[in-house]
């Protein structure tokens, strides 16, 4: 019985422990915080900075994927450059973390909140395996007040600070009419993004033509990337058509700070021009120049293209026929030299070399009826020495001998020198009739050998 209840009592414990770690499990899940981390006042306008954080136990296998949400009345962007790990233990649990900053750009007074966020990822819930979890970020409600003095709540302009400055192209002295002045004005706007900078006005008094060029947004930043202001420059060409003073006005943008809780004006000063009459030449009074003649019909530069075009042409076609009788004839020269005797004949040397009885019997038959050396008995008789002959009389015995007698392995080594030296004398004996080189066809109706020969 204490056996039995020392193994009860095991059991329970094992149960016991089992709800314990289950219960740790459960309590180390991932979890998200969202926070505002623009501190004080928020005013329409301004932008605002929403940190979203998503943690889990142990480690991240798969980034979380944060996505870009929209809130009716702002403006939200996620910057690529703001991304931050965390670390953090919470009830003795470490958890590592992710952080993405969004900045949300609200239009008018009144109260934001986050939408319904759900941020997927993959982590080790135990460590070395992928276990894929989700988080949804929690309701957040960002309140947004009127900027003083702004009409019905809307933003305006609002910003850490605001500077603009203007250059021109040349000096404002010395103009006449007729030229051309491009001003540039920039931007520099500290907490607003680029696109959010307003348009300035290019306005024109009358006698001056202004033309504007596409505006170029861009962002300042630190050496470690950090962005610090939003920037925009825009650029206008103004034209005087008359002489006269005139006046480019000022241009000037009112911001909210949210600092100073004032509103504030940034300005490009007036620039004042003189513009004297354009100068009198001498040619204003010639009468006026004849309409250029059309130039004629250039035929000897057309007729020289087209020339050159059909020659080209033509040579084109020559070096295709060229090429066609060049293969034609190649495949010509290597078919007969395919077919000649002297083909055949290296055909029996390698037969000889080879050891290849066989292989001779055919090579011999195929080149000396391509020499029109038939018999071969007859042709060995002239040109054979005696040693070539008896190894031909051996390689015959061997081959077609009684299996009765002991006819040896013939020796197709010196048979294949003496047929050499055979070949070297019989081409030097047709050559020697005028005929040029030995006869590549036998004779139509060649004379038979008639005397008895001994048959091996």
């Amino acid at each position: 019985m204490s056996a039995l209840a020392t193994i009860t009592r095991l059991a329970f414990w094992l149960v016991g422990l089992s709800f314990t770690l289950s219960g740790m499990a459960s309590a180390a899940d991932p979890f998200a915080r969202a926070t505002v981390s623009t501190k004080g006042t928020i005013y329409a306008g301004e932008q605002v900075e929403v940190d979203i954080d998503v943690f889990v136990p142990n480690y991240f296998l798969s980034p979380p994927q944060f996505p870009l949400f929209d809130i009716p009345g702002t403006v939200v962007t996620m910057p690529d450059d703001r991304g931050m790990n965390l670390n953090e233990t919470v009830n003795g649990e470490d958890f590592s973390g992710i952080r993405k900053t969004y900045v949300i750009t609200p239009q008018a007074a009144g109260d934001y909140a986050l939408p319904a966020i759900v941020i997927p990822f993959g982590y080790a819930a135990v460590p070395g395996q992928t276990s894929q979890g989700k988080v949804t970020v929690p309701s957040l409600t960002i309140t947004v007040a009127a900027v003083p003095g702004g009409a019905g709540g809307t933003s305006g302009v609002t910003a850490g600070e605001m500077t603009i400055t203007q250059t021109f192209d040349r000096d404002l002295a010395g103009l006449h009419t007729g030229d051309a002045l491009v001003r540039t004005i920039i931007i520099r706007a500290v907490g607003l993004a680029p696109m959010m900078i307003p348009e300035p006005s290019f306005d024109a008094p009358a006698g001056v033509q202004v033309y504007r060029h596409d505006p170029a947004l861009s962002e300042e930043r630190t050496p470690r990337g950090e962005t610090t202001a939003g920037l925009r420059k825009d650029t206008a060409t103004y034209v005087f058509t008359q002489p006269g003073k005139f006046s480019l006005p000022a241009i000037a943008l009112q911001w909210f700070n949210p600092a100073s809780g004032k509103t504030e004006t940034a300005e490009a000063e007036a620039a004042e021009l003189t513009i004297a009459a354009a100068p009198a030449t001498e040619t204003a009074l010639a009468p006026p120049a004849a309409p250029p003649a059309e130039e004629p019909f250039d035929w000897l530069w057309w007729t020289s293209i087209t020339a050159a075009v059909l020659a080209f042409a033509l040579l084109l076609q020559l070096a295709a026929n060229l090429a066609g009788r060049l293969e034609t004839w190649l495949d010509t020269a290597l078919t007969r030299r395919a077919r000649s005797e002297a083909t055949a004949f290296r055909h029996v040397l390698d037969a000889c070399r080879e050891h290849d009885p066989a292989r001779l019997e055919t090579a011999l038959d195929g080149w000396s009826r391509k020499a029109g050396n038939l018999p071969l008995s007859r042709w060995l008789d002239r040109f054979a020495d005696a040693q070539t002959r008896r190894a031909f009389a051996d390689y015959r015995r061997s081959r077609y001998g009684t299996a009765r007698s002991d006819h040896g392995t013939p020796d197709l080594a010196r048979l294949r020198t003496g047929l050499k030296a055979s070949r070297q004398r019989w081409l030097v004996e047709a050559s020697g009739d005028g005929n040029g080189s030995a006869s590549e066809l036998p004779a139509l109706n060649p004379a038979l050998d008639i005397r008895p020969r001994a048959n091996f």
